[in-house]
């Protein structure tokens, strides 16, 4: 990814709120809220993100608590971990990097939006078991140990 980077937020620095900049963003740091950039968003080691990270290309070497959307590229290195739903047209996951959630690879002639089906269109057991379900994605995520406490 691209050394040149606008707006860096420091190991010491914890931000509450969005995070906007046409340039490229390296998060160091502790952010509660969303990172949208025009350009590349860089997850250092030390970062924690808790919301929606929303760029071009992002790379994650810390950790991510919410949706994350690459128009390009995203790529978890292997100290990087993800618990949300990822949106990327491609997708690099290297060994020792974690992710729990759901992708999307977009493609060509493939229509990804959601289904207009409704509760009364799904077969009654079907409609029972999704009720049944308990464990949010971040519970699992939670109940395997998935994120260090700190």
């Amino acid at each position: 990814m691209e050394n040149s980077v606008d707006t860096i937020i420091g190991v010491n620095v914890t931000l509450k709120g969005n995070l906007y900049n046409k340039g490229s963003i390296q998060v160091n740091g502790s952010v509660e809220g969303e990172v949208k950039s025009d350009e590349n968003v860089i997850v250092g080691e030390s970062a924690h993100i808790k919301g929606p990270v929303i760029a071009k290309k992002i790379e994650v070497s810390g950790e991510i608590k919410g949706m994350v959307e690459a128009i390009e590229k995203l790529e978890i290195n292997p100290t990087g971990k993800i618990i949300g739903d990822l949106n990327a047209k491609s997708l690099i996951i290297k060994e020792g990097a974690s992710f729990v959630g759901k992708s999307i690879m977009p493609s060509k002639g493939v229509d990804i939006s959601p289904t207009t089906e409704t509760e009364t269109d799904k077969p009654k057991d079907e409609v029972k078991a999704e009720s049944e379900k308990t464990d949010t994605t971040e519970e699992h995520a939670d109940k395997l140990g998935f994120f260090s406490k700190k």
